[in-house]
């Protein structure tokens, strides 16, 4: 392993990293199957949908800054001012996106039926999804200083999971699902914007300043917008063509699957601000420890993959219990993510943007969106929940295809010069 690759301090994020995600992994993991059983298939379903939709709005909130924050606070990692100036540029912005995203909740709750129908539900998942998207994880994650943060979210996770267990006791106590978990999540927002305030000056950056963050997130809310259509949405999406029961199967599915494929998050979380910094200033060192991350990224997502799809017969009835049997076949597909996405993440994470090939990575994902609503189209009607898994799946195979193809051009030398006067 590349020694430039884990460095002392990425060591130490890895380590803060992986603590924070296997308390967040480790949660759902205890309370899926309380939820499968209290909640039922139809209630759980509809929570599915809302929280899925709710997700969409925080994708808008987050606008990306989690990739753009995080590279450009690498870039400055010695300039307080500059830290602070991006600081504050991104929460003001982010106040601006949260009254964007509540018009369209509001327009959500008008236009779907299942959301006209249980508003709170709606309300609670939206505040649940803003209050995640207001973390400033990308702050410390690009500053390489994760320790406190990440203990502060794990403190208030656990809560918020006590507080779901003592509170939830039937369907018709859906909402307080994503209400406990979105208290826990503003807190650690709060909690988090105040330790970066420590870190940076946190003061008014003008209208300018929301401006230039935004534009500096645009390219990645592309991206984020993009993969997220048929990363997080499929649950939603789903329920505009079959029944909440058949949509609770598929979540089930999903949210296992999901669960271990974040456990990825972590590896890239700390390596990409050491990639974007090598990128820059060691191109050379840079190559050798990309393939260093691949190898730890592919090796990771293969086992992932392995134990989902093989111990789908198992893990459903433990995780969800015997009334989801349709879930163990969806599992099977969608436990092959993590090995797909792996090679995916090193691919754009690691190699094209932190040497600014924000463009090839946006297209590659647009077009995959595409193929993404053409094969829901083609194979949900006919499929059902297995239909979208496939989906999702092909898409994933789709965006690996062409990423490859990607960093095969990147990697070619450059042709030299043509003398003057030759023809």
């Amino acid at each position: 392993m590349s020694p430039a690759l884990l460095s002392a301090q990425v060591r130490r994020n890895l380590r803060a990293l992986l603590g924070g995600h296997l308390i967040t992994y480790a949660l759902p993991l205890l309370t899926t199957p309380f939820l499968a059983r209290t909640l039922g298939p139809a209630a759980w379903g509809v929570l599915a949908a809302a929280q899925a939709f709710a997700l969409l709005c925080a994708l808008l909130i987050e606008f990306g800054f989690d990739l753009s924050g995080a590279r450009e606070a690498a870039r400055r990692q010695t300039d307080r001012a500059g830290l602070g100036q991006l600081l504050s540029g991104i929460t003001t912005a982010k106040v601006v996106l949260t009254g964007a995203a509540a018009l369209l909740t509001l327009g959500a709750q008008q236009l779907v039926p299942v959301f006209r129908e249980q508003p709170l539900l709606l309300w609670a998942a939206f505040g649940w999804a803003a209050a995640q998207a207001w973390n400033s994880l990308w702050f410390f994650q690009g500053i390489e200083s994760l320790g406190q943060v990440t203990t502060v979210d794990i403190v208030l996770k656990v809560m918020g999971t006590a507080l779901l267990f003592m509170l939830v006791s039937g369907p018709a106590d859906a909402w307080l699902v994503p209400a406990t978990q979105g208290g826990a999540a503003l807190a650690s927002a709060l909690a988090g914007l105040w330790l970066a305030s420590r870190r940076a000056p946190l003061r008014w950056p003008g209208w300018s300043g929301a401006w230039l963050a935004l534009r500096a997130g645009g390219s990645m809310f592309v991206f984020r917008a993009a993969s997220s259509f048929y990363a997080t949405s499929s649950a939603f999406l789903l329920g505009l063509f079959v029944a909440p029961q058949f949509v609770g199967y598929y979540a089930g599915a999903e949210r296992i699957a999901r669960a271990f494929q974040g456990l990825l998050t972590p590896l890239h979380r700390a390596l990409f601000p050491r990639f974007t910094r090598l990128a820059q200033a060691a191109p050379h060192e840079a190559n050798a420890a990309f393939r260093s991350g691949m190898r730890l990224m592919l090796g990771t997502g293969v086992a992932l993959s392995v134990t989902a799809s093989v111990g789908a017969p198992w893990l459903v009835p433990l995780l969800l219990g015997e009334n989801f049997g349709p879930s163990v076949p969806l599992l099977r597909v969608l436990g092959l993510l993590p090995a797909v996405i792996s090679l995916n993440m090193t691919l754009g994470l690691f190699w094209l943007l932190p040497r600014g090939l924000d463009l090839a990575f946006n297209l590659t994902v647009l077009g995959a969106a595409l193929l993404n609503a053409a094969l829901i189209v083609w194979l949900v009607p006919r499929g059902g929940p297995l239909g979208m898994a496939a989906a999702v799946v092909v898409t994933e195979l789709a965006v690996l295809a062409v990423l490859t193809a990607v960093f095969a051009w990147s990697r070619r030398p450059a042709r030299p010069a043509r003398p003057a006067g030759l023809t």
